[in-house]
């Protein structure tokens, strides 16, 4: 996600740290704000992890002092909801009628549990074998869904048009873009 946003704004991404959940975005955000002072940087963090009432707080007390070279962003409500929020290209990926798409995905409770439900109605068994985890698993996604969805991201997702229905997703790149416009 952070390299397509990135790309989406104009910027090349030298390299991709993290993947490793939220605990590793609040343990090391200080220092890539350190870094932010020779070239910026973008931390995103599922806000469901935070375990804080509202975003604005998360920010507060992970990184108070925020350089203006930093963007940190937290994604209301998961990752899945940006993913959802452009609605045509989720549909087609997912092989659902679009109608089936939330139309506000930040409101839903789980959005990753929302996207796992619509693989489950997929006319493709490709889907859902990938994105559905297995009967009788205590897993929350099937055993490609990371994969699977990484490719999405990276070839068939829309930021532009995810932006429309995601208002976390708007600020994050609007932020992004202006950073870039500075830089150039």
């Amino acid at each position: 996600m952070a390299r397509r946003l990135a790309a989406e704004c104009g910027f090349e991404v030298a390299r991709v740290y993290g993947k490793q959940g939220w605990q590793f975005v609040r343990d090391n955000v200080a220092k890539y704000n350190a870094a932010a002072r020779f070239v910026p940087h973008l931390a995103l963090v599922d806000f469901m992890d935070t375990g804080f009432d509202c975003p604005g707080r998360v920010v507060e007390s992970w990184l108070p002092d925020r350089r203006q070279e930093m963007v940190f962003r937290i994604v209301v409500r998961e990752l899945e909801s940006w993913v959802l929020a452009d609605h045509e290209s989720m549909a087609g990926f997912l092989r659902v009628p679009v109608n089936r798409i939330p139309r506000f995905p930040e409101r839903e409770a789980d959005p990753k549990r929302t996207l796992v439900n619509l693989a489950r109605r997929s006319a493709s068994m490709r889907i859902k074998t990938a994105l559905v985890p297995r009967e009788g698993s205590s897993a929350v996604v099937g055993p490609d869904y990371n994969p699977e969805m990484e490719l999405f991201i990276t070839e068939g997702w829309s930021p532009a048009a995810a932006r429309v229905s995601s208002p976390s997703l708007d600020r994050c790149l609007t932020r992004l873009c202006d950073l870039a416009e500075a830089a150039s």
